[in-house]
């Protein structure tokens, strides 16, 4: 199976992405935000939520797929986060989750729809790390193993476990609305000891600090909230990025 995230990496350099939630917005204004993002160079839109219910994800996913030409890439909190109407699944494992459902359980669900929809899948390593003073929609809903911002041996061990599971791509995430991104140090860390792209999201709310993440090594960066709260800061973001 291709590593799609690698490749894109390998041609593009630096990659964003587009979190769209799509209980936070409706179908109509999830395009406005996802036509703005590809329009200022977002390379992918990212459809899902820690609380998603899916028939919002399936019109939102279905007009977005109208109205726009990048990847639109299904980031599924429960097996109901499923639509045909996008292009990639994130098959993600939440591997710092001390429920099963989340580590496993889901992804036996929605395995046996996703060849019905063909829809291509990504595997993905998926972890959490607790950066705000009070736990994160992600932290409680997942049931976390938590990883404190400084505790960055931790981050590693759970990377290269992703890695040696053979997922395509590790995905360090500080929850939407937190207080603090993943810190600089935790992901030059993660970076250094696997060989498969890295992701950063959570917390990511101007250029500079995106510039930073990038710097310290994430390949990808991932924004949600600021697509929905001030455009022109994300279109800078974006830039930096890139």
């Amino acid at each position: 199976m291709e590593n799609v995230i690698q490749s894109w990496v390998e041609e593009r350099g630096k990659l964003h992405f587009t979190l769209i939630d799509p209980e936070k917005q409706k179908p109509e204004e999830a395009l406005e935000s996802a036509v703005f993002a590809e329009k200022y160079g977002s390379d992918a839109i990212m459809v899902g939520g820690s609380t998603v219910d899916g028939v919002a994800v399936d019109e939102t996913c279905r007009i977005l797929k109208e109205g726009v030409s990048i990847p639109i890439i299904l980031f599924p909190s429960s097996a109901k986060g499923v639509s045909k109407h996008a292009d990639y699944l994130f098959f993600m494992s939440l591997l710092n989750s001390r429920d099963p459902q989340f580590i496993i359980g889901e992804q036996v669900k929605a395995a046996p729809h996703i060849p019905q929809i063909g829809l291509k899948t990504i595997p993905m390593g998926y972890i959490v790390i607790s950066t705000s003073s009070s736990p994160t929609a992600v932290e409680v809903v997942g049931k976390v193993d938590r990883i404190s911002e400084s505790d960055s041996q931790k981050a590693v061990s759970y990377a290269l476990t992703a890695q040696y599971l053979g997922m395509h791509c590790v995905y360090l995430e500080a929850g939407s609305g937190a207080e603090k991104p993943v810190s600089d140090a935790m992901i030059t860390s993660v970076k250094k000891s696997i060989s498969v792209p890295l992701i950063v999201g959570g917390g990511i709310c101007n250029p500079q600090t995106a510039k930073q993440k990038v710097d310290a090594g994430a390949d990808v960066i991932v924004t949600g909230n600021i697509a929905e709260e001030d455009r022109s800061v994300l279109s800078s973001i974006i830039k930096t990025v890139k």
